[in-house]
């Protein structure tokens, strides 16, 4: 699948991107832009590509391009109505996800836990286990803003890797 992808024979899913983000340690940004590291950057509103899950018609949106360094994404999800996100695969134990719920109303499952939302509600989970987003009931879609941040150690030990000139 991987060397289909780096051939754009196959186009991945959101959940490949995120596998693959995770498996190299680095933001999902990183691995769709294609910008060199800058001190300010912006991404106009006309330039935006939405990443669309196949099976679900989910849309994914990250805020990006990030500054060189950055380890924290940044992004706005759609779910469906009618349509359950996920599950998506654990993140590595410490990652936050912080969650904003700008639009409709939804279920946030991590692992056995499970709450509900509604437009303006927020919550932060540790997303270590697998997680997803429930609009099954709903009539309209529901509008997530999502910040990830990456476990601290982490960031750190990129850090003194990216020093070291590795």
């Amino acid at each position: 699948m991987i060397s289909d992808v780096e051939r754009a024979a196959k186009s991945p899913t959101i959940s490949t991107l995120a596998a693959l983000s995770e498996a190299l340690e680095m933001p999902l940004s990183t691995l769709v832009e294609s910008r060199e590291p800058s001190r300010l950057r912006v991404l106009k509103a006309t330039e935006r590509q939405w990443l669309v899950e196949s099976g679900t018609g989910a849309k994914r949106d990250c805020f990006m391009p990030a500054v060189a360094g950055s380890e924290v994404e940044f992004l706005r999800y759609v779910v469906p109505p009618r349509t359950l996100a996920g599950p998506f695969p654990a993140h590595a134990p410490g990652t936050i996800e912080h969650v904003y719920l700008v639009s409709g109303a939804l279920q946030i499952t991590l692992g056995n836990d499970v709450a509900d939302l509604e437009a303006g509600d927020s919550c932060s989970c540790y997303a270590d286990l697998p997680h997803g987003f429930d609009n099954r009931d709903g009539k309209t879609p529901a509008e997530l803003i999502i910040v990830v941040e990456p476990p601290r150690a982490s960031m750190s030990d990129r850090g003194r890797r990216h020093e070291r000139g590795r």
